[in-house]
């Protein structure tokens, strides 16, 4: 046996293990950087060099999980080259600084793993790698309320935090101005998604604001609902079946305001 051995370039390996389907299986192979970015926006990969490291170059590469690795640019005598400027990179990389790529105009495909080769003086190579995550905004959440039940001792509701688009986000509540944690309420409820919010609150708690925010790791967004809007404290919201009942009464009053007159009239023809 030598005393080298043999072992897969940096980007190869991590290229096997983007095949999976799960980006997690790249922890165990090699250590890298995570990195969130929005769509349309931009991000600096920056490698880690020592101050007393002579830097000769650097050798930027790409791999999204299908196998193929982009050879992205070089930066090189204080130059940046790059190798096919007509990739589907085109005009959105540049050098940010001696150490640093920056990506422009981000798109959802941008997301996988970037390597970066470090070449150092007299003869020192080392390799990073960074795991870039690109992700959609966040929409604006939309709070509903599906079931209320008002009376003089308090108000019992369910509010819905609905998010639409593709992505997964993560949901969660706040009460009060400025919002703070739910832990100050004594009786709530939240399902295991964290989207439904089921409510039993003491009258003096009607004019609390609840807060439901939508966040991923590059973004969120939040609305508010002042509870008193739909709470009214005092009295009960008629139900379906007490509305029946008034119609109902009504119509009786009617039919026995019209009999009225008739009897009269009934009564002097006799």
């Amino acid at each position: 046996m030598g005393l080298a051995r043999a072992r897969l370039p940096l980007l190869a390996v991590l290229a096997l293990a983007l095949r999976a389907p799960d980006l997690g299986l790249i922890q165990a192979l090699t250590p890298h950087r995570q990195v969130n970015g929005i769509l349309g926006g931009s991000v600096v990969l920056s490698v880690d060099l020592s101050p007393e490291k002579e830097l000769k170059e650097i050798e930027w590469s790409f791999s999204n999980g299908s196998g193929v690795m982009i050879q992205l640019a070089e930066f090189s005598g204080g130059k940046f080259e790059r190798p096919d400027p007509s990739d589907r990179f085109k005009q959105r990389l540049e050098k940010y600084n001696k150490t640093s790529l920056r990506i422009k105009a981000l798109e959802l495909d941008d997301s996988g793993v970037y390597g970066a080769r470090i070449k150092i003086q007299p003869a020192i190579v080392e390799d990073q790698a960074f795991l870039l995550a690109v992700y959609e905004p966040v929409p604006v959440p939309e709070i509903k309320s599906h079931s209320l039940s008002s009376t003089a001792a308090g108000c019992n509701v369910t509010l819905q935090c609905q998010v639409s688009g593709r992505e997964k986000v993560n949901v969660s509540w706040s009460s009060g101005n400025p919002p703070r944690d739910l832990g100050d309420l004594e009786r709530y409820q939240l399902t295991p998604d964290g989207r439904t919010l089921r409510l039993s609150l003491q009258p003096d708690l009607l004019n609390s604001t609840f807060t439901c925010t939508a966040s991923n790791p590059v973004d969120q967004k939040n609305v508010s609902l002042y509870l008193q809007s739909i709470c009214q404290s005092g009295g009960a919201a008629p139900s379906p079946c007490h509305w029946k009942a008034i119609i109902g009464a009504l119509f009786l009053g009617l039919e026995i305001s019209a009999m009225v007159p008739v009897t009269l009239l009934h009564r002097k023809m006799l």
